[in-house]
């Protein structure tokens, strides 16, 4: 059995600890005592994210251990676990890697301070938050910390007790950075990581959260799942295929909706937000589905790039695939039926256009025109296209209030079938595309909304479905 291996210790008397580069430390030593963990909000600075820390924490009172991180690829420190004495080191890192691992890791939890990290007890410092991104006491130590005898990139942050914390940094100033880490003293410790350009913290505390009992440094060139703990062979973090991690997350019911990612997409000032409340329709009764599994299946097989739904998710990518198009009903083609009596008229009127010449640029209003005017051009093998006719003619029925006037053709029904057969045919294929980016094997309602969200074309006409989104399906 192999352990971890103690690099260095130092002990905390006062209860807190004073953290970062030198100035960070220094303006710690300046704040007042505060007891527990306090949830530190991100505030937006310039383009990027940060937290407004004191560099103080309260800790536990005794023995420190101080840990390297080794990467077993390139054999050299990849950073520093330190943690009071009654800490099970593994447990404590585990911990705080679900929580709030590295930004450049999936699955690495939250990259900011919320409720979660707090409710978990993990305080979060990330690149912006410390060093010379927070220059609050830098003019009483000079305005440029960067020491010239080592031309290599190094970062380091100081660990140090609150009631020494000034002393030990008055030393460590005539100290050279690289250097730092051979100076250790009593309550304190210097923690450096060569050629590193960006510094992260993570704090994790006690259960009751009243003190802080570890600290995880790393940077921005750290790889948990080739980096073990000196005297041990254990990666920090599983490494998975992405197949494996898209089955994991199968299994642990993670939310493949993709309703956040849509959230930053669909911003005000893009045409990608959402229409007035008012506006959408849905969601719509289960039994009006116009596509049926058989229906999809014809389509993906339509094109070999194409992926395949999954359970458990078939049915709900299936379900919001049937509401764009019973919203897409409703809000254009409806109208049409009252308003027309040819299709040719209704055709130009949805789509804006004469007849289009076959050199003409191929969108989406091409493609619905001929379909409409041409409804038996190009027929899809293995498609039950009466089966559907019969039931996109039921729910426009249904909501005519049982009179039909230009649908009530079956060539013109065949033709908006045929219409919907192609729309959906090109979600998939975006879905398909946006998955494999994804790194996985199958489409999920997150490609569908993606998929949708990056096509003007099809946004504009999807875009009042109300499952779309609020992520009911």
């Amino acid at each position: 059995m192999t352990f971890p291996h103690i690099q260095s210790q130092f002990t905390v008397h006062s209860g807190h600890l004073c953290y970062g580069e030198l100035h960070n430390i220094w303006q710690g030593a300046l704040a007042e005592p505060s007891y527990g963990l306090t949830a530190v909000q991100p505030r937006v600075a310039g383009t990027t994210m940060t937290h407004k820390h004191d560099h103080k924490v309260s800790a536990l009172n005794g023995t420190w251990n101080a840990f390297r991180l080794i990467d077993t690829t390139k054999c050299r420190l990849a950073g520093w676990f330190v943690a009071h004495e009654s800490v099970d080191v593994l447990q404590e890192i585990d911990k705080i890697l679900r929580v709030s691992g590295s930004p450049y890791e999936k699955d690495s939890g939250s990259q900011y301070n919320n409720e979660m990290t707090t409710q978990e007890g993990v305080l979060v410092i990330n690149r912006y938050d410390w060093g010379l991104y927070d220059k609050r006491a830098l003019d009483v130590l000079g305005e440029d910390e960067f020491n010239p005898s080592s031309f290599a990139p190094r970062i380091g942050v100081g660990l140090v007790d609150y009631a020494e914390a000034r002393a030990q940094v008055i030393f460590w100033k005539d100290v050279p950075e690289d250097r730092r880490d051979e100076e250790q003293r009593p309550h304190g410790l210097w923690l450096d990581i060569p050629q590193n350009e960006y510094s992260f913290g993570r704090f994790g505390f006690d259960d009751t959260q009243s003190a802080a009992r570890s600290f995880l440094f790393f940077g921005i060139h750290t790889v948990f799942t080739q980096t073990v703990i000196a005297g041990m062979q254990q990666p920090l973090r599983k490494y998975e295929t992405h197949e494996e991690r898209f089955q994991r997350r199968l299994q642990e019911g993670y939310d493949f909706r993709g309703m956040e990612t849509l959230e930053m997409m669909a911003v005000p000032s893009r045409s990608g937000s959402s229409p007035a409340d008012g506006d959408l329709l849905g969601p719509h009764l289960n039994h009006e589905r116009l596509f049926q599994e058989a229906d999809f299946a014809a389509l993906l097989r339509r094109n070999a790039n194409n992926l395949d739904f999954i359970d458990p998710w078939r049915d709900r990518v299936e379900l919001l695939l049937n509401e764009l198009l019973m919203s897409y009903l409703e809000r254009y083609v409806l109208p049409l039926d009252r308003l027309f009596a040819t299709i040719l008229s209704a055709a130009q009127a949805l789509t804006r256009q004469q007849a289009p010449q076959q050199n003409e640029s191929r969108t989406l209003d091409f493609y619905l025109f001929q379909y409409l005017t041409q409804p038996h051009a190009d027929p899809i093998p293995d498609w039950d296209a009466a089966a559907v006719a019969a039931r996109v003619r039921a729910f426009l029925f249904s909501r005519r209030g049982g009179q039909l006037r230009l649908f009530s053709n079956d060539d013109h029904i065949a033709g908006l079938c045929r219409c919907l057969a192609w729309l959906i045919g090109e979600v998939l294929e975006l879905a398909s595309n946006g998955a494999k980016d994804s790194y996985r094997g199958n489409i999920m309602p997150a490609d569908v909304r993606i998929a949708v969200c990056n096509d003007a074309e099809l946004l504009s006409i999807f875009k009042f479905s109300r499952v779309y989104w609020d992520g009911s399906e």
